[in-house]
């Protein structure tokens, strides 16, 4: 197969993999939204921010690593398997530890025990960060996906049994427990690797050696990336976090959806064909029209339809979601075109450039906060749009030395489809305003018809050049 091939079935495997692993956990959120309080989601924002640090603790960036060489062996896979091991367990003592210490900073009526038994969790990613790599490196998304498909079935479903008898909160923590656990299970069926019963430091510090960079801007990324949900439950009530993490959870899907597709097929693409810079370029640039091109009417479309599908799937007791999530919207619709702005660095080794990115990205994030500070929760969500653009500027112009594509020929190539799509934002605005009478389900499928044929008709009529590229892989790929 073809390595334009093998990207084809890439994005269409990890696209199926994303959206049903997602999908069915944003369908238990929804459900769980009218099960549980908000008080409950507010304990799950804590939560989720130590099981993000403890796994991307874990993968150390040792798996990047993994995929982006070309000679490693069994030895290689043990060494860093065996590693990944002693870093969850080391990470999940330290913070049965910490626990206690982390309420009493927070101030906020959460169990020590539910803390310490969901972040089991990071002890059960380390068992499979190796075959997920293996996997990935091979581009056998199909594999992967079908690797998923049990955690994402079977935890929501436990999870929405156990919340309606009663079992609130610990029906979240189930959530993040079972679907890692079958996640591990599965991959070590599917994939015929298995570790040697030994280790060599040789080979693990060649891989921190690449990974350990990728390893610091990964935890600034998480810390940042949960910097919110820190500062509302420390300084707002439980059920005030509840409603930003609704916003966030909902926000979550279409973004990792497509972030993760751009990430986890761009990646090995990339370093596949590392050698050609040319080629690498002239993918790159394909690449990015084409996640902004799908990326900017979903997330600009979700916003305009943000009050009816908030009221339909969560209830008007969740309604303060709306806002929240709109400005989320805007700040994600630039997230794809982070993630492939970071692959090039990591596909050509520059790991010390990458980590001296996420430094200025993250003073430039503490600066928004600052800022947004005195005008509450809002404020803080305005400061995510800010830092997200701000990000862009960084990440194409440190991108642009390695591809000969700088910032203003990105900037450019950007421009139709933002225009195209801010366009189709206002038209369903408009439309809007004439379906408020009709029920929820209606008003909502009328409006997202409305934005499909208003975007790709325009496309069609301006000859963008993302909507051009699309119908011929579409055709491609159909022959």
């Amino acid at each position: 197969m073809s390595t334009r091939s093998k990207a084809i079935s890439g994005i269409i495997w990890t696209f199926t993999d994303s959206l049903l692993l997602k999908g069915l956990s944003l369908i238990a959120v929804f459900i769980l939204g009218r099960l549980l309080t908000k008080e409950d989601f507010g304990i799950n924002g804590i939560m989720v921010v130590f099981i993000n640090l403890g796994v991307t603790i874990v993968d150390s960036g040792l798996g990047n690593s993994l995929i982006r060489s070309k000679d490693t062996d069994d030895l290689d896979f043990s060494s860093v398997f065996w590693t990944n091991i002693v870093l969850g367990l080391v990470f999940y003592f330290l913070l049965f530890f910490s626990f206690p210490y982390i309420v009493r900073f927070f101030d906020q009526p959460i169990p020590i025990s539910i803390l310490r038994l969901s972040s089991l969790g990071i002890v059960i990613s380390s068992f499979s960060t190796v075959q997920l790599a293996i996997l990935t490196a091979n581009m056998q998304f199909k594999k992967i996906m079908f690797t998923n498909m049990p955690g994402a079935i079977l935890g929501p479903i436990i999870g929405i049994l156990m919340a309606y008898h009663g079992f609130g909160i610990l029906s979240l923590v189930a959530m993040t427990l079972i679907t890692p656990l079958m996640q591990t299970i599965s991959l070590w069926i599917v994939s015929p690797w298995r570790p040697l019963f030994t280790i060599d430091f040789g080979r693990t510090k060649k891989h921190f050696h690449f990974g350990y960079k990728l390893l610091l801007s990964s935890l600034l990324d998480t810390v940042f990336k949960n910097i919110y949900n820190i500062i509302i439950g420390k300084r707002y009530l439980l059920s005030e976090l509840g409603v930003y993490d609704r916003a966030q959870k909902i926000n979550e899907l279409p973004t990792s959806v497509l972030t993760t597709i751009v990430s986890k097929v761009t990646y090995p693409l990339l370093a596949n064909i590392q050698d050609n810079k040319e080629e690498t370029a002239n993918a790159y640039k394909q690449i990015l029209r084409m996640s902004l091109y799908i990326s900017a009417p979903i997330m600009l479309g979700l916003s305009a339809l943000a009050q009816p599908l908030i009221t339909f799937l969560l209830g008007n007791n969740w309604i303060e979601v709306v806002p929240y999530f709109q400005i989320l919207c805007l700040a994600s619709m630039l997230y794809p075109i982070h993630s492939i702005n970071l692959n090039v660095l990591k596909v050509y080794g520059k790991t010390d450039l990458f980590l001296r990115l996420e430094v200025i990205k993250k003073i430039l994030t503490a600066i928004c906060i600052l800022i947004s500070w005195p005008f509450g929760i809002l404020g803080l969500m305005w400061s995510v749009v800010a830092t997200s653009v701000l990000s862009l500027l960084v990440n194409t112009y440190f991108s642009k030395a390695l591809i000969n594509y700088s910032t203003k020929h990105q900037l450019l190539d950007m421009i139709p489809t933002l225009l195209a799509a801010t366009s189709m934002y206002f038209f369903m605005y408009i439309a809007k305003q004439f379906i408020v009478g009709l029920p929820l389900i209606l008003q909502i499928l009328v409006n997202f018809t409305v934005g499909v044929i208003f975007y790709f008709g325009i496309s069609y009529l301006f000859k963008l050049t993302p909507f051009q590229f699309l119908i011929k892989i579409i055709k491609s790929y159909r022959s």
